[in-house]
């Protein structure tokens, strides 16, 4: 027979699938865990594992929200606004970088999107240029 440790630990990659199959496999080690005869210590492991996997969760879920308003945000003004200038020019960094982060792409198995002082460099790089834009008139 498994211990609760070893179902624990193959239930851990596939929390938060999307995926049918692992979905499934996860139900029945679920289904697994609650026939074992549990001691005082397994149910605290147990107990924990859960408490950390909810965390993780909610944890994403706040990431992808902070991914989504940023992009959201900006949908309107993409194509006009020039990212490769502000990625250089305020970043230091390629426009590849920061389209990674606007779009909060997965970089080497981890996503990415701007943190608050990187925010806070993006709304200072969009007011100086909407500065510098509106006080430019062509003159004839």
């Amino acid at each position: 027979m498994r211990s609760v440790q070893d179902i624990l630990a193959e239930m851990k990659p596939l929390m938060g699938s999307l995926d049918a199959e692992e979905r499934k496999k996860l139900n029945a080690l679920e289904e697994e865990l609650k026939t074992l005869q549990m001691t005082t210590e397994d149910k605290a492991a147990a107990k924990v594992w859960y408490e950390e996997g909810l965390e993780e969760i909610e944890k994403s879920i706040t990431h992808i929200e902070h991914e989504l308003k940023i992009r959201d945000q900006l949908k309107e003004v993409a194509d006009i606004l020039p990212l490769s200038y502000i990625a250089k020019n305020y970043f230091g960094k390629s426009a590849a970088w920061l389209y990674q982060r606007i779009n909060g792409n997965k970089v080497r198995g981890k996503v990415y999107t701007l943190n608050r002082e990187e925010v806070d460099t993006f709304n200072r790089a969009l007011k100086e240029i909407g500065n510098k834009i509106s006080s430019l008139s062509i003159t004839s």
